[in-house]
């Protein structure tokens, strides 16, 4: 009879290289996922010609770009699960002593995620078919189509804008402050989240002020800079974890923070 063994959580924990592998392929999905969605509503964004922004323009360029538009809209929810990804894997990085303040950043990135997801997929679906059908059906009065829009499109860049911008930027703060104090990576990489995440409050308080084409474009900027903020973060971890303290495997406790971090 096979003796039973009990097998302690930190045996059963993930290998320090699985870990690696994990946040390595977080931040190459992040970068690919928000570089993908910036392009593409930036298009959609042009082709429109949404910088004097009207929900009866909106709602006539839904019918007749219903593929680019569905599109845009997927890429979006992409991109805001890609960032979720990316908060949850600097859980893996960061040292022990900072856990609660970086799930304090996942729940509110989590929040942040499921605003975008209620937002997105209320307009893809919803906003899109309310416009098909006034497009479809001319009987129906163009002031009517756009009164039942409206509270879409507003309850929409509420959540999404104003709402999802400002959660997933005090999260991202939380990171940055605990990547300034830790001493496992470099502090360039807390500096480069800052702009980041500032980015992404400025434009929800450009949206509560009703500047809503330039918060539209700190959108686009935010999500672009979290495209080569994801990519620097990639390649700043893999230096430290191929560095040769991160592979001694004589470092005695008190030398290093490394052996209380997320690596081991």
């Amino acid at each position: 009879m096979t003796e039973f063994r009990p097998v302690s959580a930190l045996a059963s924990a993930p290998s320090p290289m699985r870990r690696h592998r994990f946040v390595q392929v977080t931040c190459l999905f992040s970068t690919f996922a928000h570089t993908i969605a910036t392009l593409i509503c930036v298009y959609t964004f042009r082709e429109g010609g949404f910088v004097q922004f009207t929900p009866s323009k909106l709602m006539q360029f839904v019918p007749e770009h219903l593929l680019l538009w569905r599109s845009c809209c997927l890429s979006v929810m992409l991109s805001s699960f890609s960032t979720l990804v990316f908060i949850l894997a600097m859980r893996e990085v960061l040292e022990e002593k900072y856990r609660f303040i970086v799930g304090v950043a996942v729940c509110l990135s989590m929040i942040a995620c499921c605003q975008d997801f209620s937002a997105i997929s209320r307009m893809m679906v919803l906003f899109a078919d309310i416009s098909l059908q006034g497009m479809i059906n001319p009987s129906y009065l163009k002031q009517e189509i756009v009164l039942m829009g409206w509270p879409l499109i507003n309850q929409s860049i509420t959540e999404t804008f104003l709402l999802a911008s400002f959660l997933y930027g005090m999260s991202g703060f939380c990171i940055a402050l605990c990547l300034t104090k830790t001493n496992i990576l470099p502090r360039t990489l807390a500096f480069a989240h800052l702009p980041v995440w500032s980015l992404m409050i400025i434009s929800s308080i450009l949206t509560f002020m009703g500047y809503l084409p330039v918060a539209i474009i700190f959108v686009f900027s935010a999500n672009l800079a979290l495209s080569v903020l994801s990519a620097f973060t990639g390649v700043a971890i893999d230096a430290v974890l191929k560095s040769p303290l991160a592979r001694s495997p004589n470092i005695s406790p008190g030398e290093s923070d490394l052996e209380n971090s997320g690596f081991f």
